[in-house]
């Protein structure tokens, strides 16, 4: 393994991965800290969605909760860290759904939680986020992550899985 970069919390990396007929693979890697993803359910069937301005796309996004494990090394606790910073809110049941995976260059977990018994706990935002919180039901929110310009492809995932896991049961 070469380090190729490291610098603003990234890691660029040249490494060899063997294949099982002997053969090497040589291939950039970048990695990353971890991020956190929350459906958080206010109440059954409405999950609380994020209309967060993204400046280097230069448009809002709808997305989950979501920020990164850079300030602790538990996901559960940057989870509710990352929840209160966002929604104000805080969940008394905190449950770790799944983990997800971009591709094999970019070393970076996508770790989904599903949050409930949400009370108030407002933590400061950061200063360089414009949120606004919203609740949606379910089949909602998934129209709105997926009918933006620019998808984000974690919460896309994990109210799709969400939805084709659970949603036929609930409705």
């Amino acid at each position: 393994m070469q380090e190729l970069y490291s610098g603003y919390g990234w890691t660029i990396t040249l490494e060899e991965g063997k294949l099982p007929d002997g053969r090497v693979k040589n291939a950039a890697r970048a990695k990353r800290a971890d991020s956190v993803h929350l459906l958080a359910f206010p109440e059954e069937r409405k999950v609380m969605l994020l209309r967060e301005f993204r400046p280097f796309y230069g448009q809002y996004l709808w997305m989950l909760p979501s920020g990164r494990v850079d300030k602790e090394s538990d996901i559960r606790s940057a989870a509710q860290r990352e929840l209160q910073e966002e929604t104000g809110y805080r969940a008394a049941e905190l449950q770790h759904y799944c983990t997800v995976y971009q591709s094999e260059s970019l070393i970076l977990a996508n770790h989904i939680f599903l949050a409930r018994e949400l009370s108030p706990s407002p933590l400061p935002q950061d200063p360089d986020e414009l949120i606004e919180v919203h609740v949606f039901p379910l089949e909602e929110a998934l129209e709105k992550v997926l009918s933006s310009p620019i998808v984000h492809t974690p919460s896309a995932f994990a109210l799709l899985r969400y939805e084709r896991e659970f949603g036929r049961r609930t409705k």
